[in-house]
């Protein structure tokens, strides 16, 4: 089974020495920044430290993950020439500005030929790629999770983040994860010092869908982890409700006067699988 992935920390790649208290900080998955969080003049000097990280992922502790600079530039296309070099062989690598199925498609070939297991997750926050959500969340079996990057695709839309338009536009990313089969992340929550804010923003990430949320500030792991970590009246029902599907004979459960079908059964399965892979079960 897959690591579970509730809480993403987000950590300056230029900034080394919080690379440790980063890992240390509660997250299930720490990713390194090479993009947003780093100047144009110091990416360079940012990308050795960034992949040392990355060769490291498959040790003891939180998944390990990079994330790049947008391919159509010339820091993506260095950072992309540098992980081919590298070849890690585990961790995540977060592309930025998905606008099509064929970006993760030319990673996930470049990891392909250099014998790499590197999963991938890919961030939508243009109009572009929200309008291939779909494609891009079943383009290879290396995408781990689709990203909602509300941020930058507000600024696009030029609607507020608490649109109608961001509303719609969140429900299509956590559909499009679904259908495929991989993890969906929830944007940040900018406000991180406000701790009430950021567990509303958690728990209704939570309530719409999404696997997870990421975090820009280690103070706003144990709320995120809690939103999306099953409670012990939440694994005690799925139990009862496994256990009832598992002695019918012919597959059909009533439990407490409701009809129990296939799709609870397999939501009760993974929320479940949530729980041992979380520690809590």
């Amino acid at each position: 089974m897959a690591p579970v992935m509730r809480s993403l920390l987000f950590t300056p790649a230029n900034r080394p020495q919080a690379f440790a208290k980063a890992l240390d900080a509660g997250a299930d998955c720490v990713c390194l920044d090479l993009e947003d969080a780093v100047p144009p003049d110091a990416k360079c000097a940012s990308r050795p430290g960034a992949l040392d990280f990355l060769a490291k992922a498959g040790a003891d502790g939180p998944l390990r993950a990079v994330r790049v600079n947008a391919l159509p530039c010339a820091a993506g296309a260095r950072d992309l020439a540098a992980l081919a070099d590298l070849a890690p062989r585990a961790g995540l690598v977060m592309l930025p500005k998905v606008a099509s199925a064929a970006e993760v498609q030319l990673v996930a070939s470049i990891f392909d030929e250099i014998g790499s297991d590197t999963g991938l997750v890919a961030l939508v926050e243009t109009p572009e790629g929200l309008s291939a959500v779909a494609e891009i969340a079943g383009s290879s079996d290396r995408l781990r999770a689709l990203m909602f990057g509300g941020v930058d695709l507000s600024a696009a839309l030029g609607a507020d983040m608490t649109s109608d338009t961001m509303r719609v536009a969140r429900a299509r990313v956590v559909q499009a994860a679904r259908a495929a089969g991989c993890d969906v992340l929830d944007v940040p929550e900018l406000d991180f010092r406000d701790t009430e804010k950021v567990q509303q923003a958690a728990q209704n990430a939570a309530a719409n869908g999404f696997t997870g949320k990421a975090a820009i500030h280690p103070a706003n792991l144990v709320a995120i982890n809690a939103a999306f970590t099953p409670t012990s009246v939440e694994i005690v029902h799925a139990l009862k409700i496994i256990k009832a599907f598992e002695a019918a004979p012919n597959g059909l459960v009533v439990l407490d006067g409701k009809l129990i079908e296939a799709p609870v059964i397999k939501g009760m399965r993974k929320r479940i699988a949530i729980a041992r892979a979380a520690g809590v079960l």
